[in-house]
């Protein structure tokens, strides 16, 4: 009789470790050139790349199950372009498999939002501004 439990107990244990979910947290930093609102105008801003990012993860992965974005900021003063935008996005899927496949989409949503502020403001690969590149630029970790 303690066999069969023993073997139920195990058999119960190893199909809730076979279905429990996997998660990531992802840190996303942008950074640009930044500079003053008032003589800087029209310059790439790193806070509106992040949100225009924010807003495609939440086309690309609708469910609040699947991905939750988080812990915003950036910027360092009301009158300044924002030279850095910061945001969290926390990942959950059933299996390895689709949590990468989750990752990958959150690449190119963030890759997507990233363009968008560029192109918004005229901004082409290797365009400098003030000595420093005029585009936005991210890095996942």
């Amino acid at each position: 009789m303690k066999a069969k439990v023993l073997v139920a107990l195990l058999g119960s244990l190893a199909a809730s470790v076979a279905m429990a979910d996997v998660g990531a947290v992802l840190t996303v930093d942008l950074t640009g050139p930044g500079g003053h609102s008032n003589g800087h105008y029209g310059r790439t801003n790193a806070v509106h790349a992040a949100a225009r990012a924010i807003l495609e993860i939440e086309k690309a992965i609708p469910s609040s199950k699947e991905c939750l974005i988080s812990n915003f900021s950036g910027g360092n003063s009301v009158n300044s372009i924002a030279s850095d935008g910061h945001f969290t996005v926390s990942l959950k899927a059933k299996n390895a498999k689709a949590l990468d496949a989750l990752k990958a989409k959150v690449q190119v949503a963030i890759q997507k939002g990233v363009d968008a502020e560029n192109q918004f403001r005229g901004v082409k690969p290797g365009d400098l501004t003030g000595g420093v590149p005029a585009a936005i630029s991210f890095q996942v970790r």
